[in-house]
């Protein structure tokens, strides 16, 4: 019977992985997410972004379908770019169908809207403040946008924009405006 696993793949070769497994015959599933990169403000301006490339959201992973019966897991660890199967007690482990449809469905895997808004729950992906959620701060367009940080239960603006900013500050939003 078909189910999902998780096969490990060599360094920085999930693409290939998955192209050598669907000439195989068998059913994978990359998920990519696409970030964001911001770019300073410009003078009485907003921000600007660009997308950067599709990257892997579990980098070094990929999930595959198919049935042991009948294609034997050597012949999955032998396909180019799989290092392994992640098994447990010798065995192969399953991960239930729910899983997959769960990460096909997410609002992560899609890209992420342009520009964070005042208001927008935000992921920081870059600088010293990388993987801490902030808000987004913007009372005006004509000064510089902020985020609002909580520390040691205190909130903290620490400015994006102006002289100091870095020439690119990568931000995911997580949630928009009330929603956040």
């Amino acid at each position: 019977m078909e189910h999902w696993y998780v096969a490990q793949t060599q360094y920085a070769q999930e693409k290939r992985a998955q192209q050598h497994l669907e000439n195989q015959g068998v059913n994978s599933f990359l998920p990519l997410y696409t970030a964001q990169v911001i770019t300073p403000m410009l003078l009485l301006g907003k921000p600007q972004t660009k997308a950067v490339s599709p990257q892997a959201l579990f980098p070094g992973y990929i999930f595959i379908r198919f049935d042991p019966e009948v294609i034997h897991t050597t012949t999955i660890k032998s396909t180019r770019g799989v290092s392994s199967l992640i098994s447990f007690g010798g065995m192969p482990s399953v991960v239930p169908d729910e899983v997959i449809e769960r990460l096909k469905s997410h609002d992560c895997l899609s890209p992420a809207p342009n520009v964070p808004e005042h208001g927008d729950r935000v992921e920081v992906l870059s600088g010293v403040f990388e993987g801490l959620e902030a808000v987004w701060f913007e009372p005006n367009g004509a000064k510089r946008a902020m985020l609002m940080l909580t520390f040691m239960n205190q909130e903290v603006r620490v400015p994006i924009g102006g002289r100091r900013a870095p020439d690119a500050f990568r931000v995911r939003v997580l949630g928009r405006g009330a929603a956040a």
